[in-house]
């Protein structure tokens, strides 16, 4: 009976210090990977940090590159479209591009790309002061015998006008008459006549401009001189008066304006200008 006391005594001396030794190792091991876990949050935390590289900028040397390196357009589309870019679209830009050989889906592409967009631009009100000068030409050479009172006749601006460092009429832009007066040449050798008053110009944001400026022009009278002499000649020589008088019939010169023919015109009514502002 001894015995067996003392074999199970030893028993549960035997087993005792296994559950210390067990829970040490369970908290030996518990912190090794509690410990792991802070250094995968910080390598993922610098992971997290790292900036990815910004991918750069597409140029229209690079369209020229790609449609030089012969790249399907889909290609090219989908490249332009997937990328920042900075491109030229100015007409002169677009022109060069279009000499290369860059096709017309492409560039047409280029202009439209919303990351190629022109940043807002600035405009502002300019008034244009009562009296400022504005330079024209007739656009077309104008007849006394091809108009009428009241019809339209064009002219062009010469020379920007500039108020304030701001184009308010572009160089080009077109200015309206009204025909006041129109006769063609008469018998006699009477002239023709043709008169006009300036009416407006356009300006650079698509408004109007009133201007004033009349404008006359006369036909060569000189032929009225000869057939009044003629006339006077047919009387002192009645055998031949009919034929003197027949050549009194003779119509006048018409007035002509002709092309490029220069006046001055002058704004006289308040008016007010948005441009784009110049840099």
């Amino acid at each position: 009976m001894r015995s067996r006391l003392y074999a199970l005594s030893l028993a549960l001396l035997t087993l005792h210090p296994a559950a210390p030794r067990a829970q040490d190792a369970v908290k030996n091991v518990q912190p090794s990977a509690q410990a792991s876990t802070p250094a995968q949050g910080t390598a993922a935390a610098a992971g997290a940090g790292t900036a990815r590289p910004v991918p750069a900028r597409l140029t229209n040397e690079d369209v020229l590159r790609m449609v030089g390196a012969k790249i399907a357009p889909e290609v090219v589309v989908e490249k332009i479209r997937g990328t920042p870019c900075d491109f030229d679209t100015s007409p002169a830009a677009l022109g060069r591009l279009k000499e290369a050989g860059v096709p017309d889906a492409l560039l047409l592409l280029m202009v439209m790309s919303p990351k190629c967009s022109a940043p807002p631009t600035r405009r502002l009100a300019v008034q244009v002061p009562v009296g400022t000068v504005v330079e024209l030409e007739t656009a077309y050479t104008v007849n006394s015998q091809l108009v009428r009172a009241g019809d339209a006749i064009s002219f062009r601006v010469v020379n920007p006008v500039i108020v304030e460092g701001q184009v308010v009429v572009e160089k080009g832009a077109t200015a309206t008459a009204l025909v006041t007066k129109a006769e063609r040449g008469g018998h006699f050798g009477r002239a023709g006549r043709i008169a006009w008053m300036m009416k407006e110009v356009t300006a650079a944001d698509g408004s109007r401009i009133p201007l004033q400026f009349s404008g006359r022009t006369v036909g060569d009278s000189k032929g009225a001189k000869v057939a009044t002499q003629m006339v006077v000649m047919g009387a002192l020589l009645w055998p031949i008066a009919p034929v003197v008088l027949f050549h009194g019939f003779k119509r006048g010169e018409n007035a002509v304006v002709p092309e490029g023919k220069r006046f001055e015109a002058s704004v006289f009514g308040a008016a007010t200008v948005n441009v784009t502002a110049r840099q």
